[in-house]
């Protein structure tokens, strides 16, 4: 499944969204049903996330990697977890660009999931996904407006 879409960062330079976007412990403060993640290494995190699709949830464990940095403007990220609901797996870019007075973030990718969770539908799994996605942005923007 393709998930893209873009948010705009208003009054916030691109540097700012970077340094939020590839810290561990400030992604854990917006990432929805995001119990654990730690750093595992270099661009690496392991991540425990509590997600639920219509009657099937549970917790993922696995992990989130950056990896092809080009700082502040570009990255590409990998996920993968699995847990009772079934599996995750992800890849993805993320794109950061100058827009007025703020930075506009775009991001595109391809997500499979298999097992339990599948059996609820790509379009619920890709409004979840997306709502999930939003709800990280708009919690982003509030963390740094608020600095």
């Amino acid at each position: 499944m393709k998930l893209d879409g873009q948010f705009a960062f208003d009054g916030i330079a691109p540097a700012a969204v970077w340094e939020f976007l590839t810290n561990a412990s400030r992604i854990s403060e917006c990432l929805p049903g995001c119990e654990k993640l730690t750093e595992a290494g270099e661009g690496t995190f392991n991540m425990e996330v509590r997600f639920g699709v219509g009657p099937i949830s549970g917790v993922f464990r696995g992990s989130i990697r950056l990896h092809d940095l080009n700082p502040v403007s570009q990255y590409k990220m990998t996920v993968d977890g699995s847990g009772t609901p079934g599996f995750v797996k992800g890849d993805g870019t993320i794109r950061l660009a100058e827009a007025g007075n703020g930075t506009l973030l775009n991001y595109s990718g391809d997500v499979s999931a298999g097992g339990p969770i599948a059996s609820v539908g790509q379009r619920m799994i890709g409004s979840a996904a997306r709502m999930i996605i939003d709800q990280f942005f708009k919690c982003v923007s509030g963390k740094l407006n608020a600095h």
